[in-house]
This record gives C-alpha cells, structure tokens and sequence, in this order.
C-alpha cells in the first residue's frame, strides 16, 4: 500500500448466497472480500467462517424467519 494511500482503501464483501443460514462451519468459504484502492481491486480474498454457528432452536428459528420476513417488506424503507 504507497504511504498516504490508506484512506483510499476500502473493503467490500460478496456473499456466495444472498443470506446466510445456520448451521455454518468453521473455515467454511461464504463469499469474497475485495480491496479496493481508488475504486482499482487490488486484492480479493475469501470470506471465512472464523467460528461453528449452530442451528437455533425452535423458537429462535421462528423469530428469525418472522424477523426476515419483516425485513423482507420493510426493509427497503430503511436501507
């Protein structure tokens, strides 16, 4: 990275699914991070799954599918 460049760096990240969903696996690849230097990708690199996320349970499973779904209305209106 040329010195002073720092600030012109930016990361962004492409998920392989449009949403992820438990159970994952540590060191499972669910996307790509990309650096980018001037709007110019200077590198990519996989998105990592760092710890296990189990399934819920039950109702944890039911707030989050009512919890998506709201998002999936309404959340437009706040993005």
């Amino acid at each position: 990275l040329p010195k002073g460049q720092l600030k012109n760096l930016k990361a962004s990240y492409t998920l392989n699914q449009p949403q992820l969903t438990a159970p994952l696996e540590k060191g499972q690849v669910v996307g790509t991070i990309d650096f980018k230097l001037n709007d110019k990708t200077i590198e990519q690199r996989p998105l990592i799954v760092m710890e296990p996320v189990k399934e819920g349970g039950f109702f944890s499973r039911m707030i989050d599918f009512v919890l998506m779904k709201l998002h999936g209305w309404f959340g437009s209106w706040f993005s």
